[in-house]
């Protein structure tokens, strides 16, 4: 009788050494492919949703306009109306010094950039209004607030134009060198109000963006667009009220 033990091979330190190797190796690089697939999910996972919106859903082409008030239900609007004096001090000198002729009209004046531009208020936020009165000088915004009132005002010019655009499509060309603490002055139905910038910023319009009218302090923003021979962006300088000085007797 055959003895089945006689053929047997007993493994050797050498075989069992081989065999764990093997089994360590392959229990690494599993490990290391579970762990790239995990980081993968935990990088892409949160975007994938909006991949795939922005995949299958139909190409846009964005339209700028100046302002963009499409969609716009209730643009800057602002119930505030009390205009503030006080506690504001009166300058003792005007500089820039004040020209009785220009008192029957309304007035933005920034001496850093060289500013002495008309003001108008458009007739409405539509944009054909508010493009026709550009071509007059800066548009202020009827969105309730007008300067020295609690809230904020918002005043816009070209930066740049074609000559159709009027005298003053360059008004805003240097707006952005100004700084924060730079002054600006709107002489506006005989009172001088006087504001200190306190930031810029630029932005990309879209029917969403708002710029907020209702402020618990009077503040003023003006607008540009941006870059220079440009509508893909605007230039935004946000200023805060710092004195007010009548410019004509008060009846």
């Amino acid at each position: 009788m055959i003895n089945p033990s006689e053929y047997l091979i007993e493994p050797t330190p050498k075989h069992l050494w081989k065999n764990a190797g093997l089994f360590i190796a392959a229990f690494f690089f599993g490990f290391l492919f579970l762990l790239g697939i995990t980081i993968t999910i935990g990088i892409f996972a949160p975007a994938f949703p909006s991949l795939v919106t922005q995949f299958f859903s139909p190409k846009q082409t964005k339209i700028y306009s100046l302002p963009i008030t499409r969609n716009r239900v209730i643009p800057f609007f602002s119930p505030a109306l009390e205009v503030v004096i006080q506690p504001y001090p009166s300058h003792e000198k005007l500089d820039p010094p004040y020209n009785s002729a220009e008192s029957s009209s309304n007035w933005i004046r920034i001496p850093a950039i060289g500013v002495n531009v008309p003001v108008i208020e458009s007739p409405s936020l539509n944009d054909a209004d508010v493009l026709a009165t550009l071509n007059t000088g800066a548009a202020l915004y009827p969105n309730g607030i007008t300067p020295g009132a609690i809230g904020n005002a918002f005043i816009s010019a070209h930066s740049t134009g074609e000559p159709w655009k009027g005298a003053y499509r360059f008004a805003f060309i240097k707006i952005n060198e100004l700084q924060a603490g730079d002054a600006l002055y709107v002489d506006w139905k005989g009172v001088r109000y006087s504001y200190q910038i306190t930031k810029s910023e630029i932005i990309t319009p879209t029917p969403e963006f708002r710029i907020i009218s209702d402020r618990p302090v009077p503040t003023i923003s003006l607008m540009a667009c941006w870059p220079l021979w440009s509508t893909q962006q605007r230039m935004l300088i946000h200023a805060e009220l710092t004195n007010v000085t009548p410019l004509l007797e008060r009846m």
